[in-house]
């Protein structure tokens, strides 16, 4: 899968980029389409610039792709699939006139970061992960008659924490024991260490029959999340962060699919406190469902932690080599190429929609 991923990555980097205009590979220029004060851009215009072609894929999708890799969407759904993992779109996409439109705000902060990943020159290379066991203390997060959810948020963090460590990373955990700490103070511990990464750890309760793994980062900028108690303000702000969120959440959850065989709920956004106001590359990574009677039974296990906590780290490890900032093992000081920056794709709209939520989400606290 890392292969995969990287040819995936490496090879999309070659292709043409255009300064500050949306355009396509055939050097014309895309057609922009606004619904509802949402801009939009054409599947067709998206293909070229790709040079994707139709193809057989995802059942029930349309697919296009070259080689070894496919894209699929549903018309009138948010659900996009890279190589068949899934991620949420911020915007459905559209169907009209024959035309198949995709929001211009999800090409340039999800399709384009997955598929030809650019990245902030600001950030440095990844020298530290700050884990952090969701809940503790008074807050139990999900309880299930098979195990609460603090406890095996922090057992799959120390488990991540030794896998870490081990490579040569340094670790930071907001919380090493059983105790309670507010959203922001877990914020403030890792806006306070610098060339860092910050992995929120939790798990799911909801209908006794859902179940799988799901993975979340902050919603880009002017986009509305259904995954939010309170509405945000301040022009719906995202970060600064968005192409390296979702590649970090990429490298994370395809391994935690891949290695546990669970149901993928897909790659997702929300306005989390913990994410709002972070000033690093962040994801809140779900594990399951400890409401579901045999996924719950798993989580408790050590088995199922322990290949939590590698997916994790793979996921980690994946991240930092393919970003160009260091070799496999942190130690190493070479680098694999130069980040790039820009995704050459300006979207400009400022829709503040709410959308529907989507599944069967009822997880406890993390707002």
């Amino acid at each position: 899968m890392m292969r995969l991923i990287t040819t995936l990555y490496c090879a999309l980097l070659t292709l043409f980029v255009c300064a500050g205009e949306l355009s396509h590979a055939r050097g014309g220029k895309w057609d922009m389409v606004s619904l509802q004060g949402v801009d939009y851009v054409k599947m067709r215009d998206v293909c070229s610039f790709y040079r994707f072609a139709p193809c057989k894929g995802r059942e029930g999708c349309l697919s296009y792709g070259a080689g070894n890799r496919v894209i699929s969407v549903r018309p009138n759904r948010q659900d996009f699939y890279v190589n068949n993992f899934r991620y949420v779109l911020s915007y459905p996409v559209v169907s009209q006139g024959g035309d198949l439109l995709i929001s211009a705000i999800d090409m340039k902060k999800l399709v384009d970061p997955v598929l030809r990943p650019r990245f902030s020159t600001e950030s440095g290379i990844v020298k530290t992960v700050v884990i952090d066991p969701g809940h503790g203390g008074h807050d139990a997060g999900a309880v299930s008659a098979w195990v609460r959810e603090k406890d095996c948020n922090l057992a799959v963090a120390h488990k991540l924490r030794k896998k870490l460590e081990s490579l040569g990373y340094k670790v930071v955990m907001t919380r090493e024991d059983d105790r309670f700490l507010t959203l922001q103070q877990r914020v403030n511990i890792a806006n306070q260490v610098p060339n860092s990464i910050f992995i929120s750890i939790h798990h799911n309760s909801g209908r006794s029959a859902a179940t799988g793994i799901e993975t979340f980062t902050l919603a880009p900028q002017g986009t509305t999340s259904p995954f939010a108690r309170t509405r945000r303000y301040a022009e719906l702000a995202g970060n600064n962060q968005d192409s390296e969120n979702i590649a970090l959440a990429t490298s994370v959850h395809s391994r935690a699919i891949r290695n546990t065989g669970a149901i993928d709920r897909g790659i997702q956004r929300a306005r989390f406190s913990v994410l709002c106001t972070i000033k690093r590359p962040a994801i809140l990574f779900e594990g399951g469902f400890v409401s579901n009677a045999q996924e719950g039974r798993r989580i408790a296990s050590e088995e199922y932690q322990d290949k939590l906590a590698k997916s994790i780290c793979d996921g980690v490890v994946s991240y930092s080599a393919v970003i160009g900032r260091q070799q496999i093992r942190p130690t190493n000081k070479s680098s694999i190429g130069a980040a790039r920056r820009g995704s050459g794709i300006r979207a400009t709209s400022k829709s503040s929609t709410r959308l529907r939520s989507r599944g069967n989400y009822s997880g406890s606290s993390r707002m």
